[in-house]
């Protein structure tokens, strides 16, 4: 299943180009993120953080680039590069390295032990409309393994759906994965050990979100600043945060 999911990839990367009539010059985009707590996929990676992300594209090919930076000791780092292709129908596909700080004793960057790095090597292909977004990933190299030792090529699927109301726009989200992801074993509460997973120990709902966003457009500067409130919940630890936070960006 896994090595058909990889060719699919390989298969649709060689194909769009070949189907669409994308736009014809480099486009380019940043953005600055400021967030009272930093939430991935479910998963807490500690609270206030600075979250700087650009991408650029060109013809349906983008590379993209996301970090984030907390300001406490035991903050979760990270810097994710993604490179794929966007076409016009609504079908993308691409690759991700994404680093996460921690697993390291030295916080190494360019180490890639598959035991002990911070890499994880992820596809994914999913399709987009203005009505909703579902994306599949599946982590296929680096640190990811399940507890008994075998590679767990964690899969993780996303649905968002897009609204709004009274001038407000919402996000929600829900995000599943079908089977165990990678975990480890961590300390508890209490000083005991806990087993801990990437999104769940088997099937299981690691994601439930929705978020309100309004946009101030401040004219003299040229930029956007959206400011947005957003409740989000894990139901696989029954764990829950209502974080907020603004985005300094040029206008569209």
């Amino acid at each position: 299943m896994k090595r058909a999911f990889f060719t699919i990839i390989a298969f649709v990367f060689l194909c769009c180009p070949l189907l669409t009539n994308a736009q014809k010059r480099v486009e380019t985009d940043v953005q600055l993120d400021l967030v009272t707590r930093h939430m991935w996929r479910g998963q807490d990676y500690g609270k206030i953080s600075i979250q700087p992300q650009g991408s650029i594209k060109y013809q349906g090919f983008y590379l993209s680039g996301f970090g984030s930076t907390g300001f406490s000791e035991g903050d979760i780092n990270r810097i994710d590069i993604s490179l794929g292709y966007q076409a016009p129908f609504g079908l993308n596909i691409g690759v991700s390295d994404n680093f996460k700080s921690g697993s390291d004793k030295y916080g190494r960057y360019f180490t890639y032990e598959e035991k002990t790095t911070g890499h994880r090597f992820e596809g994914n292909l999913g399709f987009s409309c203005k009505y909703f977004s579902l994306q599949g990933y599946c982590i296929f190299m680096g640190n990811d393994f399940k507890l008994n030792g075998d590679r767990a090529y964690s899969t993780y699927i996303e649905l968002s759906i897009p609204f709004s109301i009274a001038k407000t726009d919402f996000l929600a989200k829900a995000g599943i994965t079908p089977m165990e992801s990678a975990g480890w074993r961590g300390n508890g509460t209490d000083g005991d050990f806990l087993d801990q997973f990437l999104y769940a120990d088997g099937f299981g709902c690691s994601l439930a979100s929705l978020r309100a966003t309004k946009v101030i457009q401040v004219k003299s500067s040229k930029v956007d600043i959206p400011i947005f409130l957003e409740f989000n919940a894990n139901p696989f630890t029954q764990k829950a945060a209502l974080l907020g936070g603004i985005s300094i960006r040029p206008f569209k």
